[in-house]
């Protein structure tokens, strides 16, 4: 999976589940992330409880540059002293705190850094995550006119190499536009290139609405206007649930049930037991009618 990554990145974020449950894996990650691009910001995303001083030096020494403790919020109960006690653990090893929203310029050059941040209203619920316990309970505060889509982590720019915006989130080995993931992914690394992921996406007209963060456009180019998007927008309270309705009621509504059924959740595999998954070409290619792709593509070097 790792040698179908790209070639170059300016930023590798490792997240989970939690990544610290895996110690020894993250460990080899993030050097092989350092080696790969040694210049981009090599970071984690972590809930901190794993988190102690041995932990801490085995991952600066990979040369990690930022740890963000993703898991401030007013939902879970936390120990009393946690925060303190994790500024003082990082602050004790020369990471500077950087307040979300500050630029990474703040910071000396070469000085990592560390931030915490999660579930707030004003944040997270407050419009960037529809789905999941935040929207089972009544959480998400996430308005139709909230277009997460056009923001870092969505989908905006996916598709544009080069850009500071160019970001694509991968759970487990499944590649998707955003970090809320869509209904059917870009593809899967175990398999082929992200490279050839990204080149097989362009021109078309759905993935190119998305990546200029327009998902109102996505089903112009089969029908589906935008007076039709904005009404079930408006209906459904958020852009990335219209974004899931689109896939389901039609870019994908030829696929069979089967195939459905074996469509990842967020890079989550089948059970066991299922019926072996399609590749994720072939079942882009059912859904869509597009020809097959050529032979071999999906083992050509990114």
């Amino acid at each position: 999976m790792l040698d179908h990554l790209p070639a170059e990145a300016n930023r590798f974020i490792l997240s989970g589940g939690e990544p610290l449950a895996e110690l020894p894996l993250l460990l080899e990650l993030l050097e092989e992330g350092r080696r790969r691009y040694p210049d981009a910001r090599v970071s984690i995303q972590t809930n901190g409880d794993l988190l102690d001083a041995p932990t801490l030096d085995r991952l600066l020494a990979t040369g990690l540059d930022h740890i963000s403790i993703a898991s401030q919020d007013g939902f879970h109960p936390r120990p009393a002293g946690k925060w303190e006690g994790l500024r003082a653990l990082l602050g004790a090893r020369g990471l500077c705190e950087q307040r979300v929203g500050d630029p990474a310029q703040r910071r000396e050059a070469g000085t990592p850094s560390f931030a915490i941040w999660g579930s707030t209203p004003e944040l997270w619920v407050g419009g960037l995550w529809p789905r999941g316990r935040a929207a089972k309970y009544g959480l998400a505060q996430a308005q139709p006119g909230h277009n997460f889509c056009a923001r870092w982590s969505g989908a905006l720019g996916f598709l544009d190499d080069g850009s500071a915006m160019q970001e694509v989130a991968i759970q487990l080995t499944t590649a998707y536009p955003c970090c809320p993931g869509t209904v059917e992914p870009l593809g899967d690394l175990a398999e082929e290139p992200l490279a050839a992921m990204l080149d097989r996406q362009r021109g078309d007209p759905m993935w190119e609405a998305l990546n200029l963060g327009d998902p109102e456009a996505m089903g112009l180019a089969a029908g589906v206007d935008r007076e039709h998007a904005r009404r079930c927008i408006d209906e459904l309270g958020s852009v990335c649930l219209w974004c899931d309705e689109y896939f389901t009621k039609h870019r994908l509504a030829g696929a069979s049930p089967e195939r459905l059924a074996a469509l990842p959740v967020l890079g989550e595999r089948p059970a066991p037991d299922a019926a072996p998954a399609p590749p994720r070409r072939a079942l882009a290619d059912e859904a869509s009618g597009a020809p097959p792709h050529p032979a071999g593509r999906g083992e050509q070097a990114p």
